[in-house]
C-alpha cells in the first residue's frame, strides 16, 4: 500500500505537536523531538496502567510528527503558508516595514484561531465575522486576526463565537442550528502547561470543572439542548477525576486534550 504523501495540514499539525515554528531545520526537529519523547515515553509511567497508555498514544504521535516534518524538510517545499501578498484591508493597524513579510498559519500557535473559525470583536456585541488567518508582525509585534468579510483585528480584541469545546464544555452564541466543536482557547493553553509541568494537573482540573458550569449557564441561555448536555458531560467528567490519583490524572486529562486537538486540526473539520 502506498504511503500517504503528508500534505499542508498534516505538517501543521505536526509541528503543532512538536512545539515547532517554521523555518525547522533537522537539529532543530531532533531537539524537540527528544524533548518531548523524553517527557511522555510509557516506560517513565509504567506503574499506571492508563497512565502508559496515554503517553503510548502520545509518543506515537510524537514519532508520527517527527516523520512528517522530516519528510517536509528533505522535500525541500515551501512551509505552509497562505501565501497573500500585501496585508489585510480595512486594518486599523499602524504601518510596518514591508519586509520580512508576516507569517501566515492555518493553525495560529499564538491564539489557537484558525481559518473558518466564528469571532465577534471588541466590544463583543456586534455580529459575528468568520476568521480568514492570522498575521504575526515582525519583530515583537502582535498577531492580528484577518477576516473573511474584510478588515483585521488585533488578536486580544478577539473572541470565540458560535462554537463549543470537545474538553471542557465551554461554549458561546449567537443562536445557531449548528456549533462548531473545537477545543476553547483556555484547554489549549491548558494542554501546553499540563506538557511542560505535569503538577498543575489538579488546578487544570478545577478549570475545567468551572468552564463547564459557565457552559451550562450559556448553552442553557441558548436554548440549545445539545450544548447543555456536552457541558453537563463534560462536568460530570472533571468531578470523577476529583478522586483520581496524580498520574492517572494527568493521563486523562493529556488524552482527553490531545483528542480534541487531534480531531479539531484533521482535514475538513468546521
Amino acid at each position: 500500500m502506498p504511503t500517504k504523501i503528508p500534505d499542508a495540514q498534516d505538517c501543521v499539525r505536526a509541528l503543532w505537536l512538536l512545539g515547532l515554528e517554521p523555518p525547522v531545520s533537522a537539529a532543530d526537529l531532533t531537539r524537540a523531538w527528544r524533548g518531548r519523547v523524553a517527557r511522555t515515553h510509557p516506560d517513565r509511567h509504567i506503574a499506571s496502567e492508563s497512565r502508559s497508555a496515554a503517553a503510548t498514544l502520545l509518543t506515537t504521535a510524537l514519532n508520527d510528527a517527527r516523520k512528517v516534518v522530516s519528510e517536509w524538510i528533505e522535500s525541500g517545499r515551501e512551509w505552509p503558508s497562505s501565501g497573500r501578498a500585501g496585508g489585510p484591508t480595512g486594518s486599523r493597524r499602524p504601518a510596518r516595514p514591508a519586509s520580512p513579510e508576516p507569517r501566515v498559519r492555518p493553525i495560529c500557535t499564538r491564539t489557537g484561531l484558525r481559518a473558518g473559525d466564528v469571532v465577534r470583536t471588541w466590544p463583543y456585541d456586534g455580529e459575528p465575522v468568520t476568521v480568514a488567518g492570522t498575521e504575526v508582525e515582525a519583530g515583537p509585534g502582535g498577531v492580528w486576526v484577518t477576516f473573511g468579510e474584510g478588515g483585521a483585528e488585533r488578536a486580544e480584541r478577539v473572541r470565540l463565537a458560535a462554537y463549543s469545546c470537545p474538553v471542557c464544555g465551554q461554549c458561546a452564541g449567537p443562536e445557531r442550528e449548528r456549533y462548531v466543536v473545537r477545543p476553547c482557547p483556555e484547554c489549549l493553553r491548558d494542554l501546553r502547561r499540563l506538557e511542560q509541568r505535569p503538577a498543575e494537573a489538579a488546578r487544570v482540573r478545577t478549570a475545567i470543572e468551572a468552564r463547564a458550569e459557565v457552559g451550562r449557564s450559556v448553552a442553557a441561555a441558548l436554548d440549545a439542548d445539545d450544548l447543555r448536555q456536552r457541558a453537563l458531560d463534560r462536568r460530570r467528567w472533571a468531578r470523577r477525576l476529583r478522586q483520581a490519583g496524580a498520574d492517572d490524572l494527568h493521563a486523562a486529562l493529556l488524552g482527553a486534550f490531545t483528542r480534541a486537538y487531534e480531531r479539531w486540526a484533521a482535514p475538513h473539520q468546521g
